[in-house]
This record gives structure tokens, sequence and C-alpha cells, in this order.
């Protein structure tokens, strides 16, 4: 099996406790091959010890227990600090099982890279079941996020089914100090919501998300949605991004414009006009305040770009 369990062993094992929440039913029994992965190595929290069998021990610990925080061994609902990347709170389900859009991302989904570390994929998988469960616990967490709080919903993931859209809506509405924003493929649920005459939280920013299933008709009337910035798209490139720990770092990096040429002529190749080349860091690549990031700013109306090497 290699050093890691494989994909298709880790989606039949999350629909299984999908069906297993459902039911009421007990945690599906830890695959064999998980225990072969045993990789004992020191680590400063060994709860959190990187692998299988103690994520599993984890998904345990929510499954039979509070299913409230980490404070007894479950996973967090938001995670927090953020990282290099995205400083933002931020909020995942699992990829492929949630996401009813699917198309062509599923070439080169980056979520999908992250099931290598079991407590990512227990992460998204908890808060899975969490949504199944009715999500009460990710309402307490939500009403305990800070004022003011920038949250981006769905690093991995999407929106899965109506009733899930309506429940981040109606957070949404119950903490309007919140900023949200996040990437969608789940177009004919914010088609169908617009369509009964709902109203959409104005403290929330949609981008349409590339590799979809949709048509383009469709693409162009989410584009008329109140709550659309526009799209967000990987585009294949021959140069790679520059590294920097900030976007105005990686700006003044002697290989950014080689890149960001790269990027604007892959997106004139797919018939695109001005674009916006997303320097990879979320939460400093504009100056706009307070929202300092354009995938969360309704004023930048042109599509995000960031190129796949």
């Amino acid at each position: 099996m290699g050093l890691y369990t494989t994909r298709q062993e880790l989606i039949d094992f999350s629909q299984e406790c999908i069906r297993q929440r459902k039911m009421g039913g007990t945690l599906p029994l830890m695959p064999v091959g998980w225990a072969a992965l045993w990789k004992p190595r020191f680590h400063i929290d060994t709860a959190w010890e990187p692998t299988w069998p103690k994520a599993y021990a984890r998904l345990a610990a929510f499954w039979y227990g509070d299913a409230d925080s980490s404070k007894n061994g479950s996973y967090d609902v938001f995670a927090i600090d953020g990282n290099n990347k995205l400083p933002f709170s931020a909020f995942s389900s699992l990829p492929i099982i949630t996401c009813p859009g699917l198309g062509e991302c599923l070439k080169w989904c980056y979520s999908l890279k992250a099931w290598r570390n079991p407590h990512a994929f227990m992460r998204q998988l908890v808060n899975t079941l969490r949504l199944v469960d009715g999500g009460q616990h990710i309402v307490k967490a939500w009403q305990a996020l800070p004022v003011n709080d920038i949250v981006r919903l769905y690093v991995d993931g999407d929106i899965d089914s109506s009733k899930t859209l309506a429940f981040w809506f109606g957070l949404l509405e119950m903490r309007p100090d919140i900023l949200a924003y996040g990437y969608s493929k789940s177009w004919p649920l914010f088609l169908s919501w617009e369509a009964k005459g709902r109203s959409f939280p104005s403290n929330y920013v949609l981008n349409l998300s590339g590799g979809s299933k949709y048509s383009k008709d469709m693409r162009q009337q989410m584009e008329q949605l109140p709550i659309a910035r526009g799209e967000f798209l990987a585009l294949k490139t021959s140069v790679k991004m520059p590294k920097g720990k900030t976007s105005q770092e990686i700006r003044q990096s002697p290989e950014w414009p080689a890149y960001a040429a790269a990027v604007r002529q892959a997106a004139a190749a797919a018939g695109m006009g001005k674009v916006y080349v997303c320097p990879g860091k979320c939460g400093d690549c504009t100056l706009a305040k307070p929202v300092s990031h354009a995938c969360g700013n309704l004023k930048v109306g042109i599509p995000v770009v960031i190129g796949l090497h």
C-alpha cells in the first residue's frame, strides 16, 4: 500500500462513517492497513503524532465523546491560527464527497494532497460528520469566533446541499460582524436559492471556482448573483511561482515578472481579458481594508488566476 493509505480507501472509509453516523451506528473499524502505517516518532503532543492510528483515535474521541472541541482529543471546528498561506479562520470538509460540482478539478485538487497527513484528512471527515449531525457544535464554535473575524468557508470540500447552504447563510446572518468568503462549484444550489426569492448575506463573498462540471451559461448566471466576486482559476504554466513570506516579497522577487507574464499568457490563451494574478498568499495581496485580499473583495470584479506548475 506504500507509505500512505490509498485515496480510494479513505473515500470508502469516509462514506461508511457517514452512513453509520446517519443511522446512529458505531464507528467503522480502522482499516487493517493503517496499523502498518504506524511510524512512531517524537512529537511534542503525542495526541497529534502524525500517524493513522493516532488520527483514528481522535476520530473515536469525536464519535463517542463530546464532539465540541479538541480538549477531549477531538478536532476543533475552525482552524483559528491559519498558516503561512492563509492567516484567516478556516473551515474544511471532505473533498470529492462534498463536491457536487466536481469536474476537471479532480485532476489537480490540492485537497487530496493533504490526505497524506492523517490529521488533515481526519479534521475534514469530522467536520463533515458534524454537518451530518445537524451542525450544533459548528454553531457553538461560530459564536465563539473573534469579533470582526475573517473566515474562509471551505478551504477543502464544498457546500454539498441546499440544507448546508441554508445552514451557513443562517450563521452569517447571526454574525454580521464576520466577513466570510469562499470558493464553490455547487452552482445550482446558489441559483436555486435565488430562484426562491431568498436574500443573500451581505457579509459573504463567493468566488466561482474553476474545474466545475457545469456549463458556461450557468457560470454566467452565477456571475450575476450579488455575492459573486468573479472566477478563481488555476491555469497551467511553465513557470513556477516565486517563494516569499508575504505577497510583497513574492512580487519583488526577480522571478515574479516571468511568472506573472506566464499566467497572463495562459489566461489570454483561454480567452480571458484582464486578470488579477494571485501571489499565493491570502490576506495581504491588496492594500484594501478591512478586506486585504482580492478573493474577499467584491470590488475586484475580474478573474483571479494562479499558475499550476
